[in-house]
């Protein structure tokens, strides 16, 4: 089986994945990173004078717990930080059998953890005088560790942008994404390689996620940017928080979780349950993660004075033991599909395992999209065959879609009204196993969904070698 000429990608394309692949592997093995929420809110630990929050999330305590928000954004004057200690953070993370680090480089309230000339509301004019951000990714040098940055769409201090909502999926209203934009420049122009952007809420235009997805990419080529920039804009998806996928995605992804349920930001009044438990679930859901093919970024919230709480640096030193008695692995993707022996005149393959993307369109919902079905062979003996397509009723509209046969793809019109045609008359299949794929058009993160789901290959042996 040959390609056409419209098949095949041209030069630049082919250099333009050759990087992605890379950058994409890159991310990949990382496989299990640490996050942090820190910021003014850590001051609080999710209690406003003297009375429990409970509504919520603690690094949403200005918008949940109803704060008053000059009082609030006094807080910056005892923002001095007097434990945080990076060197210690990192070097913890790096036992924990973590590769990389994503520091929340600016929340929802606003409040800017590194050197910025948009605003004064920022840890270098706090209490502390101190680029956090630097700080940390100094640290992250030092052991060897990849840094990333989270960032908020939205932002509670800007006066331009959208009251506090109860939902956070707010409009980006140009000033607003002016300002979006020229501190994403700062981050990604001052902090030396950024192996992740990790964008979070509001409610974008596709306009302006490309526009952040484009800066990235002049910026930070390698940079890897998260399903919350929206718009199927991502280079990965990015999971429900704590959710793991429910079918086999087709593409890079990550779950992001945190060490407890109810919250990011540190919260003083926390349960924190016992050392052993929550050690052994988390490394086996890190391990979970992995093997299925996605990364793990495990959250710990830093308390008001800049130091990890004490439970959960136990707990990642914990996680970190567990690893190097049975380590992170990646399943080989190849076994999960089931090989079928070609041994008679024909072979009905019958429906291929699903390979799934979804879409960055839809807000905090995860909605699995069908872009693959693929299949393996075994042939006993080098085998000419020929291959076609079957589904078990007439398809209701015409779609092109791609077939990959080890490792060539060739491009078919599946017509309306039909339940059958043609792949290729004429192929030799080696002695050994195959893998076929049918999909739909274009880059897996933004391939659509495949009309029938139901669709065979049907496999005729047309003589041996």
């Amino acid at each position: 089986m040959t390609l056409g000429e419209a098949g095949k990608p041209s030069y630049a394309e082919h250099k333009e994945q050759r990087m992605h692949k890379t950058k994409q592997e890159q991310w990949q093995n990382l496989q299990f990173g640490l996050f942090i929420h820190f910021g003014l809110y850590s001051l609080l630990g999710g209690v406003w004078k003297g009375k429990r929050i409970t509504r919520g999330y603690s690094e949403q305590i200005l918008s949940h717990g109803y704060l008053p928000q000059g009082d609030y954004e006094a807080l910056t004057g005892q923002f001095s930080l007097p434990a945080f200690d990076a060197d210690h953070i990192v070097s913890v993370a790096k036992q924990a059998g973590m590769q990389y680090v994503v520091l929340s480089a600016k929340h929802h309230d606003g409040f800017c953890l590194f050197d910025t000339k948009t605003t004064d509301y920022s840890s270098n004019h706090a209490a502390c005088s101190l680029d956090v951000v630097r700080e940390v990714r100094n640290a992250c040098t030092k052991y060897d560790m990849q840094f990333g940055i989270y960032f908020s769409w939205i932002d509670w201090h800007f006066p331009e942008a959208m009251p506090i909502s109860s939902h956070n999926s707010d409009p980006i209203v140009p000033a607003h994404q002016n300002l979006n934009i020229a501190q994403l420049t700062e981050l990604l122009s001052n902090y030396g390689n950024i192996c992740e952007l990790w964008m979070d809420m509001g409610f974008p235009t596709a306009a302006q996620s490309e526009q952040v997805r484009d800066l990235v990419s002049r910026l930070q080529p390698q940079c890897m940017i998260n399903g919350r920039i929206w718009n199927d804009c991502q280079d990965f998806l990015t999971m429900g928080d704590n959710e793991l996928p429910s079918v086999r995605l087709d593409c890079p992804w990550q779950t992001p979780a945190s060490i407890y349920k109810e919250t990011w930001g540190y919260r003083s009044w926390q349960e924190r349950g016992d050392d052993a438990t929550k050690i052994a679930e988390l490394s086996q859901t890190a391990r979970s993660v992995v093997q299925q093919g996605g990364n793990y970024l495990l959250n710990i919230g830093l308390t008001g004075d800049g130091s990890i709480q004490e439970f959960e640096e136990r707990v990642l030193l914990g996680i970190g033991k567990a690893l190097a008695e049975q380590p992170l692995r990646r399943q080989d993707r190849r076994i999960q599909v089931a090989v079928q022996p070609f041994i008679h005149e024909q072979l009905d393959t019958g429906r291929g395992e699903g390979l799934y993307r979804y879409t960055g369109s839809d807000y905090y919902s995860y909605h699995p999209i069908l872009t693959s079905l693929s299949w393996a062979v075994s042939v006993s003996e080098d085998t000419w065959v020929s291959l076609s397509w079957m589904s078990e009723q007439p398809l209701k509209q015409e779609q092109k879609l791609g077939f990959l046969l080890d490792g060539k793809t060739s491009y078919h019109s599946l017509q309306a009204n039909r339940s059958g045609d043609s792949l290729t008359d004429r192929v030799l299949l080696t002695k050994g196993e195959h893998m076929l794929c049918l999909h739909t058009v274009g880059e897996p993160l933004k391939r659509t969904e495949i009309l029938e789901p139901n669709l065979h290959i049907i496999l005729q042996k047309e003589g041996t070698v």
